[in-house]
């Protein structure tokens, strides 16, 4: 059996105040579950997605997130193998960045600090060295993050709204319409409308919108394609379009998220 599937087991036995654990092949499962350690990853191949009761959030290749301690959540990939980078901590700073789970691009500063980490994987022995480094990574963290990456959709309470973002889902790759999503599940477009917005808080359209630019996103980051062929598999005939969608959403270009 994996022992990286039972990561939060190994974790909640280390006596350490923090626990690095680097893994090439990150195997996954659909196990709710929380530390009681805050933990910082670090996508360094693939993809993975972070669910919470009522949230779903993707981070991305060569993107950070930290969850904070006690909270509940599991995790999946789409395509493996997937490298995860991960520091546990059990003492972090007095600072609302720890306090809250967030998705956010790896300045390079931090990105050096987490590779460097890879000599201390799985040790569960004290190392000074170790202690003094982790403490100052602590300190970096909040200094280096700006903003949260908004890759989060929230999840349904409701069966039949959960019905048609499976819909909604499956026809990513096209220009969907809301008169033909409502006449589907055999509403008005108005009673529809209601009924997304009361049971998820967003609109159908702007749900839809951010979708599509999760899931390019996800191709992005893993499927090697161009910027082109990711805007038709999403939905979108124009390139240009595409774009500037994008970089409304997350503030970057489509092709700054390719990876090489």
């Amino acid at each position: 059996m994996e022992r990286s599937r039972f990561c939060h087991l190994t974790v909640d036995s280390v006596e350490k105040e923090a626990y690095v654990w680097h893994e090439a092949d990150w195997k996954f499962s659909d196990e709710w579950h929380s530390h009681h350690m805050g933990q910082l990853i670090f996508v360094e191949k693939g993809v993975q997605y972070l669910h919470t009761p009522d949230r779903t959030y993707l981070l991305p290749t060569h993107h950070c997130a930290w969850i904070p301690p006690g909270l509940l959540h599991k995790t999946s990939a789409p395509v493996s193998p997937v490298y995860l980078r991960c520091i546990f901590l059990s003492k972090t700073a007095d600072h609302q960045f720890f306090k809250e789970l967030n998705i956010f691009h790896t300045p390079r500063v931090l990105r050096e600090m987490i590779l460097f980490t890879e000599q201390w994987s799985r040790l569960e022995e004290e190392d000074s060295l170790e202690f003094d480094f982790l403490k100052a990574l602590i300190g970096i963290l909040p200094l280096t993050f700006d903003t949260s990456l908004p890759l989060v959709l929230p999840v349904p309470r409701n069966p039949r709204i959960a019905s048609m973002i499976d819909y909604l889902t499956e026809n990513v790759a096209n220009d969907i319409k809301i008169p033909d999503v409502a006449a589907n599940f055999n509403l008005s477009a108005r009673t529809m409308e209601r009924l997304f917005k009361q049971d998820i808080g967003i609109t159908l359209a702007g749900y839809i919108k951010l979708y599509k630019i999760i899931k390019a996103v996800e191709l992005l980051s893993v499927s090697g394609e161009n910027v082109k062929s990711v805007a038709i598999k999403v939905g979108y005939d124009s390139v240009s379009t595409f774009s500037n969608t994008f970089f409304n959403v997350l503030g970057v270009r489509p092709q700054e998220m390719i990876v090489a």
